[in-house]
């Protein structure tokens, strides 16, 4: 599955990081699946984890782990 980052949102309360939501779309090789939409991540989760790199794989985990039925 192709994951682009289109866009982060990053909401800030008393000048430091609050939320951040992550923006992308994804689509498989051929395009017949396609989804787009935000990760929601703390403050916690975001620091250490701004490189574009970084952002892709937890959206990627966390499509799989929204799409996945509970166990």
């Amino acid at each position: 599955m192709n994951v682009q980052i289109t866009s982060i949102n990053i909401s800030y309360t008393d000048g430091a990081i609050n939320k951040v939501q992550v923006y992308f779309s994804a689509s498989t090789a051929n395009y017949e699946i396609n989804i787009s939409g935000y990760v929601p991540l703390t403050a916690d989760q975001y620091n250490g984890n701004e490189s574009i790199d970084k952002l892709t794989e937890i959206v990627k985990r966390t499509i799989i782990e929204k799409l996945s039925p509970a166990a």
